[in-house]
């Protein structure tokens, strides 16, 4: 029995000396996803230590605390010590919205412009011919340096709207024409890079009725292989086509809002009984649309406009582009409900935000869980006040942008000061996250934290002018500036750009925090 319990001692002994070599541990922690290397390096010094040292484990660790993905780009040609200093770039300077490099342009007069899938679009007509210019946006991400960037030129029959998926090398296109029988609205469905017919659509062209109403306002929406186009008419009324472009199979919705959250998938604010609700559609097929599940908001939004902040950064379900280093990790995007409540005395209405995790929304296989009460699924959620003078907001995965417009008086000749704003929600916060009073609701189950950043737009950079509007990408922020005698100034602002040699990004004028 001795000898026995000796022989235990002595094997417990042994094995409380034996290490790992640092060659072997490298090994078995490349295996790990960034989530769970992060994890490993907060629980074991060594761990965190050897991360530090090593390239490639270093740019996964920095993966996890930016929200990120590795992407599809070969590691042969874009190797970890790379990707790892670019990474970095993005993940410092977002927050404190520090870009590398502006690109001024001014559009033409009496032209449609937008951005979609990182292309800035403009329509223009001249001498009675209508073209589409496309111009990329810069992405070192995907090797697209200002320098690098691409700009197509297309001659197109009359158009008034544009929705790009750079993934599908797909550009729709759509006119309203006026029929004996009502409105007739034709989408065209054409190639990025030749503006020929897309060789996947069910057909180039596709045409319906949308009644005798006319229409306001028109946005198209892009999402694997369907898409949604929303009319509002001038009646206020709101309507949307959901289609599949590969066999033309479409049906109509008739709710408030809409916003993919996979391809095919909706969350939809609706209305029942006067109560309104966030509500998940199944539309796999579109001819039969299934709710899968609701979720109950709060009655005291029962007279309120309520609305999606359409999120454009790619869906859970849709391919990353194949040259890019690094993504935004899907499952990280986040959903931002504008709500406005009308004030009882005729003022100003009240203004907020409702903020949760996408992957919050699934479907249930309990028939007592279809209906989630607000009181439950609320203490998942935050809740930001915002006031009428912002601009925006604007979404791309889990960061947030708007921007406010410092009011100008007529007497007054200086140049106006505007101020732009980022809300950053990364993965795993730490105690630095800086967070304004506006925050009127915190979930004690929510597990976005914020991080408020704030900055004064240098004068050169708006040239004195109102930001009117703003698109914002995984590399940019688009700001459109009021008119320039008959054209519209528009400057792009990139981050991740490497400063030249010998500078640092630190040399601009510094962010604020609220």
């Amino acid at each position: 029995m001795v000898a026995l319990g000796s022989g235990i001692k002595s094997s417990t002994t042994a094995a409380r000396h034996y290490k790992i070599s640092n060659d072997v541990l490298i090994l078995i922690l490349r295996y790990l996803d960034p989530t769970s290397l992060w994890r490993a390096c907060k629980a074991f010094k060594r761990v965190h230590s050897l991360v530090m040292e090593y390239s490639p484990l270093h740019y996964a660790f920095e993966l996890a605390l930016a929200g990120m993905r590795d992407g599809p780009a070969s590691h042969v040609y874009r190797p970890a010590v790379g990707r790892l200093q670019l990474l970095s770039a993005y993940r410092i300077d977002w927050p404190s919205l520090v870009w590398g490099h502006e690109h001024k342009m001014l559009l033409a007069p009496h032209t449609r412009s937008g951005v979609s899938s990182g292309f800035l679009h403009q329509i223009r007509v001249h001498n009675g011919h209508h073209s589409l210019d496309l111009a990329e946006l810069p992405s070192c991400r995907t090797s697209r340096s200002p320098a690098l960037t691409r700009h197509l030129k297309f001659r197109t029959p009359e158009i008034e709207n544009v929705a790009l998926d750079r993934t599908q090398a797909l550009i729709v296109t759509s006119h309203v024409l006026s029929l004996q029988n009502g409105i007739g609205v034709v989408l065209y469905f054409r190639d990025l890079w030749t503006f020929e017919k897309h060789p996947k659509a069910y057909g180039g062209t596709y045409d319906f009725n949308v009644g005798p109403v006319p229409i306001s306002g028109i946005s198209i929406t892009i999402a694997g292989h369907n898409m949604s186009i929303s009319f509002e008419f001038s009646s206020g009324k709101i309507m949307h086509l959901v289609l599949n472009w590969r066999n033309f199979q479409a049906g109509w919705l008739e709710d408030n809002d809409i916003q993919f959250i996979s391809e095919n998938r909706l969350l939809v604010v609706r209305r029942n009984r006067g109560l309104p609700y966030l509500s998940l559609y199944n539309i796999s097929n579109i001819s039969s649309v299934v709710v899968e599940r609701d979720y109950e908001l709060p009655e005291a939004w029962a007279r309120s406009t309520i609305g999606f902040s359409p999120n454009t950064s790619p869906l859970i379900d849709e391919p990353s582009p194949s040259e890019a280093m690094f993504y935004p990790d899907p499952s990280k995007r986040v959903i931002l409900v504008v709500v406005k409540t009308p004030s009882p005395n005729g003022g100003a209405s009240a203004r907020n935000w409702l903020i949760v995790n996408e992957s919050f929304f699934r479907p249930t296989s309990r028939k007592d869980r279809l209906r989630v009460s607000w009181n439950e699924w609320g203490q998942s959620c935050l809740i930001r006040d915002a006031h009428s003078a912002i601009l925006g907001p604007y979404v791309n995965g889990s960061r947030i942008v708007f921007a406010e417009n410092a009011p100008r008086h007529s007497s007054s000749r200086a140049p106006v000061m505007s101020r732009l704003n980022v809300i950053e929600f990364s993965p795993f916060p730490d105690s630095n996250c800086v967070q304004s009073h506006a925050w009127s609701m915190v979930g004690p189950r929510c597990v976005l934290v914020p991080n408020e950043g704030s900055r004064e737009l240098p004068p050169k950079t708006a040239d004195g002018r109102q930001i009117e509007d703003i698109r914002l990408t995984e590399d940019n922020v688009v700001l459109f500036l009021s008119n320039h005698d008959d054209s519209r100034p528009v400057n792009i602002l990139t981050f991740g750009v490497p400063p030249p040699p010998g500078r640092s990004h630190s040399h601009h004028d510094g962010p604020t925090h609220h």
